[in-house]
């Protein structure tokens, strides 16, 4: 177990400081290569500790005993990449998670939580259903049609997935299916908040901004309302047959699943580095190169050398 991460929790959450003062104090210890188990071993916080105010030295006293803490600080390498860009005060020092953590190993793609109309949702499924397997990170919402349609076709396919919660995962009750995936160790749940933390739709838009910036890519599949506000460094797929004047800067039109998949399987790796040796991976996803799209039939040879192709897609891609 480690040590540090413990300590963390306990300092952003049980040692009295407000939550934004608790992540100032940790961001400037890092910046002098201190950890925090560091300033609490100091002889005399008060003169040796940098930021502390003496008032606040009667806090850096954690209890002899810590509870065990399943979460990712945001020093460590797998913290994903874009949620260093984040501004403080949205930027989770902590994220808590279940399953499989190498998982963040991959470039994350976010499909973005809306209602689905039937043409959409078959559309959506279609996607889902071809880049399950790639060496992608398809996540969603948890509890949104998006990741309703994620789980259908995780139980028809391999691959992995993230689930972002929209309460502390203490708080969860799990699905068979969710159950069954942390066992096969093909799902990572994430949350920022504490363990305990009930379900809040007030935190929903902070945690939306959370899981898009931890995206190297986002799918909005809701055509019904305009794209929401997003940082200009995560680059978005509209899935949507229809034509659409006017997109927005770093938005993409795909009409069909194979355009999709070109698309979004054009990502780079995804680079796990530490955080002060991180130069700006978002930059990574920079326009592509414009190429003749390939044919149906190219298309879906592609397609079948990476496994099972959905008979639907195989019809419409052959005009049947």
């Amino acid at each position: 177990m480690d040590n540090e991460t413990q300590l963390w929790a306990w300092f952003l959450f049980h040692a009295g400081f407000a939550p934004q003062r608790a992540k100032t104090l940790l961001a400037a210890w890092e910046q002098r290569d201190l950890t925090l188990r560091d300033v609490l071993e100091k002889p005399s916080p008060q003169t040796n500790v940098p930021g502390i105010t003496p008032d606040e030295v009667s806090k850096l006293r954690p209890p002899h005993k810590l509870p065990d803490i399943t979460a990712l600080r945001w020093n460590e390498a797998l913290y994903p990449v874009g949620l260093h860009h984040l501004p403080l005060q949205l930027r989770p020092a902590l994220l808590f998670y279940r399953g499989e953590l190498s998982l963040l190993l991959r470039p994350i793609v976010y499909l973005m939580p809306g209602p689905l109309d039937a043409e959409t949702y078959e559309l959506l499924q279609e996607t889902v259903g071809i880049l399950l397997g790639e060496n992608l990170l398809l996540a969603a919402f948890r509890e949104s049609p998006q990741a309703t349609v994620l789980m259908e076709e995780m139980a028809a396919s391999e691959g992995e997935a993230l689930l972002f919660a929209g309460q502390g995962l203490a708080q969860l009750i799990l699905w068979e299916q969710e159950q069954a995936l942390l066992q096969d160790r093909r799902l990572l749940i994430l949350s920022p908040l504490p363990p305990h933390a009930p379900a809040n739709p007030a935190w929903d838009d902070v945690l939306q901004q959370v899981a898009t910036a931890a995206a190297l890519r986002r799918v909005c599949s809701n055509t019904t309302t305009p794209l929401p506000a997003s940082p200009a460094t995560v680059p978005t797929l509209l899935l949507t047959a229809n034509a659409v004047p006017h997109l927005p800067d770093g938005v993409h039109v795909a009409a069909s699943a194979v355009e999709a998949l070109m698309w979004l399987t054009e990502i780079p790796a995804a680079p796990v580095s530490a955080p002060q040796q991180m130069t700006s991976a978002l930059d990574l996803t920079a326009e592509l190169p414009m190429t003749p799209p390939p044919t149906p039939a190219e298309a879906l040879q592609v397609l079948e050398k990476g496994g099972r192709v959905p008979e639907v897609l195989k019809k419409r891609l052959l005009g049947h």
